[in-house]
């Protein structure tokens, strides 16, 4: 718009400038290097026993630098710690008050870490990356697979929370600027950016929840009609609608294994195979397990 004082793509400039002159810059996530980008295989998980169980590899392999995470920062060094240690009155998602709605992602994304056991997290991917580089790692097929396969999932979601930090600094940083050069435009799309993730980040603290030993399994549900003839049945085949459009809304896949339909309408008994992309397609007896 011709009114507006600065464009979006502007402030993205002059925060990149901003970055470029702090002492702390803002960090991402660093990878252990292309040789582990290429092993990482699909986001599956492993068995509760291979996620639990340290990696005891001899000290020769501790020679390559493992990933580093470093806090996501506003220009001025503002953390998701050093936010939530403030204290910011946390207000109603209406009210537009750019503190209330930092404080409360803060505060999901450190609960979000805990659930995550964050250290363990990045301690588990140290381990990994250093086993990714062994030079004989393929010689074990099974082996070097459920190491990578594992080492894709811890990744994923060391990413997607180092991601949604950088993302609440972003916003930050492009609010204070728009409201020291006078752009409102700007700031009420920070602020309501700002009020999404808020939002996300309820959901986020939600899916956190699966990140116990036996959530990246699958599981099977049946529904069955039971008594009352054919208004039960049609009753049966709508619980049986519902499950599996909220199983595929949330990225599960669905199977039917077996359905018996009834006489006139509905079903009889309806049994459902569920699974998530955290979930091994095939499980397989590893070398990890040992």
């Amino acid at each position: 718009m011709a009114s507006r004082l600065i464009t979006r793509s502007t402030a993205a400039v002059l925060l990149s400038h901003l970055r470029s002159r702090t002492p702390n810059p803002t960090h991402h996530l660093l990878t252990h290097g292309a040789a582990m980008s290429s092993l990482l295989g699909p986001t599956h998980g492993l068995p509760a026993t291979a996620r639990s169980r340290p990696l005891l590899e001899p000290t020769r392999w501790f020679s390559s630098p493992a990933p580093v995470v470093e806090a996501p920062r506003t220009v001025d060094g503002l953390t998701v710690d050093s936010i939530a240690d403030k204290g910011w009155t946390i207000l109603a998602e209406a009210e537009s008050d750019w503190r209330s709605h930092a404080a409360a992602v803060a505060q999901s994304i450190r609960l979000i870490k805990k659930r995550l056991k964050w250290k363990w997290l990045l301690e588990r991917s140290k381990q990994l990356a250093v086993v990714l580089e062994k030079p004989d790692l393929w010689e074990d097929p099974v082996f070097a697979g459920n190491v990578s396969r594992e080492q894709g999932e811890l990744m994923g979601k060391i990413k997607s929370v180092n991601q949604f930090e950088q993302q609440l600094m972003e916003h930050i940083d492009m609010l204070r600027l728009a409201r020291e050069e006078g752009d409102n435009e700007l700031e009420t799309e920070s602020m309501r950016a700002l009020a999404d993730m808020r939002r996300d980040a309820k959901e986020k603290e939600l899916n956190a929840l699966l990140s116990g030993d036996n959530d990246v399994y699958p599981c099977f549900i049946e529904v069955q009609a039971g008594a009352g003839g054919v208004e039960s049945m049609d009753r049966a085949a709508m619980v049986m609608n519902m499950y599996r459009s909220w199983a595929q809304r949330r990225g599960y896949r669905v199977t039917i294994i077996e359905e018996i339909p009834g006489e006139l309408a509905g079903i009889k008994v309806c049994l459902f195979y569920f699974f998530h992309h955290f979930t091994p397609l095939n499980p397989v007896s590893s070398p990890l397990n040992a």
